[in-house]
């Protein structure tokens, strides 16, 4: 258990290093945040209704984005080597680099969470809702993601083969996150579709990181 904190601990630090990285897929999201508008009309009401769906896929696209990374510059720069070979199991050693992923990943849109809601006119009684979607949500995109980048890694047109594959196992998320969001709108209860996305995440976390490990080795 130690071990694996002090493993989590040096993820997340290489994690805030990426400075850079980071800074531009928040850009990313803030840039699709402010075109969206545009191609949606000036309409409030449109924008308000739609402003949860548009945040998620913003969010997911950022996702996208930064999952075509993930293990491409472990293979280049020979970090995949050294997880292959280090004294913790593989499937730890996944799970650690995943869930600092993620961690990064929620925190960066939870930062930019109220000025994109602020923007798009969103009922802030949503944020709630929608926040406790993207930390339930996110990691099971990553997740996905790391699965289907570690069965691509060695294949060409990598990022657009992981695009194409992962859509349809995104689009259950999508529909669970917009829809407890939905439902909140409209003052019922979100709780069944936040349980639907707990399950996604309980059914995910236990199996993603031994499947990614099969594929690297």
């Amino acid at each position: 258990m130690n071990s694996f904190l002090r493993l989590m601990r040096c993820d997340l630090r290489l994690q805030m290093r990426n400075r850079v990285e980071w800074a531009s897929l928040v850009l990313f999201f803030t840039i699709v945040i402010l075109l969206l508008p545009f191609t949606l009309g000036p309409e409030p009401d449109l924008l308000r209704r739609l402003a949860p769906g548009l945040i998620w896929l913003a969010a997911l696209l950022m996702n996208l984005l930064s999952l075509d990374r993930v293990f491409l510059q472990d293979a280049r720069d020979g970090t995949l080597d050294l997880m292959v070979l280090s004294p913790l199991p593989l499937p730890v050693v996944v799970f650690s680099k995943m869930a600092a992923q993620s961690v990064m990943m929620i925190v960066a849109l939870l930062i930019m969470l109220f000025p994109a809601a602020l923007l798009l006119g969103m009922d802030a009684a949503l944020l709630p809702v929608l926040a406790l979607t993207l930390v339930l949500g996110v990691p099971s995109l990553v997740l996905l993601g790391g699965v289907m980048g570690s069965i691509t890694l060695l294949l060409n047109r990598n990022a657009a083969l992981l695009t194409v594959l992962l859509v349809p196992f995104y689009i259950p998320i999508i529909i669970f996150a917009t829809g407890a969001c939905d439902a909140a709108a409209l003052g019922a209860s979100p709780e069944s579709n936040l349980l639907l996305l707990a399950a996604l995440l309980a059914l995910i976390v236990p199996t993603a990181p031994f499947v990614i490990a099969a594929a690297l080795r």
